[in-house]
């Protein structure tokens, strides 16, 4: 009998081990502490990057709690969640109440918080209240946050592990003109001026002579003073023509791993719109150094939980960090894609005290991916973010894509929030595949009612510069300059008066399938009116 009990209990925890110790991500094996001490969690964002965490959660059967502004309510991701609570304040302001969204958590029985991107995700303040609130925070400990916030601090701590930092200094806002300049000669121009506890390309200039020089400073002072209430800016040598590589990190604190190399050269005003790995064009010996410096300085710092470490590399292949985004990236999709990692589920296995339980050569990659961004702006008016209501909306469903969204028909885009409204990320199994495949994809993709790049984006693609790998961070900026492309996202087609309305609409079809003119508003110049075909 007692030998019966004992194969039992054996059975049972075996049984026990098996369900809880692995979960997959993706076509990986990732294991797991047994006791799960997170059981819900509350995602302190909205739209895609919420449905994007909610996915994760689902798959690891931890239940989930979304919040949202009274503009969201008819989001997508409140509907994928268990639950759900809206917030007092309006637009992107609700979501940056610390201690509402605490509150909220707590009310709910939420076990830990996921920032996502953006919004209060790399808040060392809000970090620090979720923890003293009892609460898991699902990210870097809040000193860490907190020092790689201060592009002061980074830069002194990176210079202590050996790696290369771009020349600079700072100075105060009551430095002189007569300093300034004098710094500004010891570096040489262009330069570059940024608010040390600045980010998302916000508050920072080029400069490329002295008649720029001071009205630039002007310029950051001001923009700091109203972002980050900083009283210091760091000038630094500007690196032309370089490309921007990021490396995916993860740690536990004591060991650490990266998942290789992101290449987001492609900007525009300091943002990123396109992005891809594995880079082709910097050779592997340099990339390694990369990588050898990122782990560096991970463990520099006693890193906890998945970020990203940011270099530039110069023409001739000399490498600068630039920061340590302690965060989950826009772009994180490229690298999940390519290495078969879920790095939202390693985010929340980590944030539980849970060891990194996998080694660098766990870690290898397949394919070749690549992600744009959709932004709801007008390319022919400055990039000015649009507004309006969505219309004839239509996704692809392709086996090589995955497009992260929260869009619907009729639902209204307003200026209250990021422009961003999708991203899209395709594969294929080499650089060129993976272009044609994301072309094929925006291509297909139609949104009417609002101006958008996905035009802008097509072009870009379709450049042979760009397919020949020749990019740097200043692509973008001489492609609208060289080639004027107009990203008109409307077109003119004369029709004949004596065409029935069925004639026209097939005409318009067939334009529109064989043509691509899928992101069109298509206007007649004749008052015929097309019933709804499309």
């Amino acid at each position: 009998k007692i030998n019966h009990l004992l194969y039992l209990l054996l059975i049972s925890i075996k049984i026990k081990n098996l369900i809880y110790n692995y979960f997959l991500l993706s076509n990986k094996i990732y294991k797991l502490d047994i006791m799960k001490k997170i059981n819900k969690i509350l995602i302190a964002n909205r739209s895609e990057i919420a449905s994007r965490i909610i996915f994760t959660c689902k798959t690891l059967n931890i239940k989930t709690a979304s919040i949202y502004s009274k503009e969201d309510i008819k989001l997508q991701y409140i509907y994928e969640s268990d639950e759900n609570h809206e917030l007092s304040k309006c637009g992107a302001s609700a979501y940056l109440e610390q201690d509402e969204i605490i509150n909220i958590a707590k009310k709910l029985n939420a076990d830990a918080i996921h920032p996502g991107y953006g919004f209060l995700s790399e808040n060392y303040t809000f970090a620090q209240k979720v923890i003293d609130s009892g609460l898991i925070w699902i990210g870097p400990n809040p000193e860490i946050i907190k020092s790689m916030g201060d592009k002061i601090n980074a830069r002194n701590l990176m210079l202590s592990a050996n790696i290369p930092v771009i020349p600079g200094y700072f100075i105060t806002h009551a430095t002189n003109q007569k300093d300034i300049e004098k710094i500004a000669n010891l570096i040489s121009f262009p330069l570059i001026l940024k608010d040390p506890l600045g980010g998302g390309g916000k508050a920072i200039k080029k400069v490329f002579n002295f008649d720029e020089l001071i009205p630039a400073i002007n310029t950051v002072k001001s923009e700091s003073s109203r972002l980050t209430k900083s009283n210091q800016i760091l000038i630094e040598k500007y690196i032309e023509n370089g490309r921007h590589i990021e490396v995916q990190i993860a740690g536990d604190g004591k060991n650490f791993i990266h998942f290789y190399e992101r290449e987001c050269s492609i900007q525009r005003r300091h943002q990123k719109i396109i992005e891809e790995t594995p880079c082709k064009f910097v050779s592997q010996q340099i990339l390694n150094k990369i990588y050898e410096a990122a782990i560096n300085a991970a463990k520099i710092i006693s890193y906890k939980n998945i970020g990203t470490v940011e270099f530039i590399v110069t023409p001739d292949e000399k490498f600068y960090f630039l920061e340590i985004n302690t965060r989950l990236q826009v772009e994180h999709s490229i690298t999940e894609e390519t290495t078969g990692i879920d790095l939202v589920a390693l985010q929340i296995n980590l944030a539980q005290n849970n060891k990194l339980n996998l080694n660098q050569n766990d870690i290898s990659r397949e394919k070749h991916a690549i992600e744009c961004r959709i932004y709801s702006e007008d390319p022919n008016n400055n990039f000015l973010p649009n507004t309006g209501i969505i219309k004839n909306l239509m996704l692809p469903h392709l086996p090589f894509a995955r497009i992260d969204h929260n869009l619907e028909n009729n639902q209204e885009i307003s200026t209250l929030f990021d422009p961003m409204i999708a991203k899209i990320t395709c594969w294929g199994k080499d650089r060129t595949i993976a272009i044609k495949n994301l072309l094929t994809v925006l291509k297909q993709f139609n949104i009417d009612g609002i101006s958008n790049n996905i035009n802008f984006l097509i072009n870009i693609l379709e450049n042979k510069k760009f397919q020949a790998g020749e990019i740097n961070t200043q692509f973008v900026e001489k492609f609208i300059t060289e080639n004027q492309p107009n990203f008109d996202n409307k077109i003119n087609i004369n029709i004949n008066e004596n065409l029935t309305e069925e004639e026209i609409a097939a005409i318009f079809y067939e334009l529109k399938t064989k043509q691509n003119l899928n992101n069109k508003i298509l206007h007649a110049i004749n008052n015929w009116k097309v019933k709804q075909w499309r």
